[in-house]
């Protein structure tokens, strides 16, 4: 069953990938924008820093820098399919990425990720932590979410299996996300009761404080 479920999630995801961006920076237009050509094959995001990524998904993978990348205290690079974004500046650096398909997005310091509409994965791992945000609008079939220090996850759309652990002082906000299947494990009691009201889970999910 999980595998026919997954047959058609690919089918689905072939159609909704799409090639053209929204006008997401309009406020960014007067800057240089650096197109990083070499980053080609990643399946991972990793940001640091002062950074905002702007995730979008596309058949043509490919990273583009509003600003000078070459003089900030900048890194783009992709290493083992991986792509690490970082950058130190007191200006934050906003990066728009167009990938085809993620299984992991990892996000630290102050840095930021959200989604520019939906993206889908058949299996997708996002950490947090320090005091980054991630704000995803996401369709898989699995999505594990791991939230530390004083970061924040807004989630919505849909998954089927959802598994989350979350720190004392973290927050994820899923009002607008549903799953057919959670547990969620976490030291946040607040979090965790707002989760089961607001979110309506069945008997058979899994709720936890620890």
């Amino acid at each position: 069953m999980k595998t026919s479920i997954k047959n058609l999630f690919a089918a689905i995801l072939t159609v909704a990938i799409s090639a053209s961006a929204p006008a997401f920076v309009n406020a960014k237009e007067t800057k240089k924008v650096t197109v990083v050509g070499e980053v080609k094959k990643f399946n991972k995001l990793n940001v640091a820093g002062n950074v905002e990524v702007i995730l979008v998904q596309s058949q043509n993978q490919s990273v583009k820098v509003y600003d000078n990348y070459y003089a900030k205290n900048a890194l783009v690079q992709e290493k083992n399919g991986e792509l690490r974004i970082s950058s130190f500046d007191k200006e934050t650096l906003t990066v728009v990425v167009y990938a085809n398909q993620l299984n992991e997005i990892t996000v630290s310091d102050k840095a930021v990720v959200k989604t520019s509409g939906k993206f889908s994965a058949l299996s997708l791992e996002v950490n947090l932590k320090d005091q980054s945000k991630a704000i995803l609008n996401t369709n898989t079939v699995d999505l594990f979410a791991n939230v530390n220090g004083q970061s924040q996850l807004t989630l919505s759309g849909t998954t089927s299996e959802y598994n989350a652990l979350i720190n004392s002082v973290a927050s994820i906000n899923m009002d607008k996300f549903t799953a057919e299947n959670s547990s969620i494990q976490s030291k946040n009691t607040a979090a965790v009761q707002k989760q089961a009201v607001s979110n309506q889970l069945p008997t058979g999910d899994v709720l936890t404080i620890f």
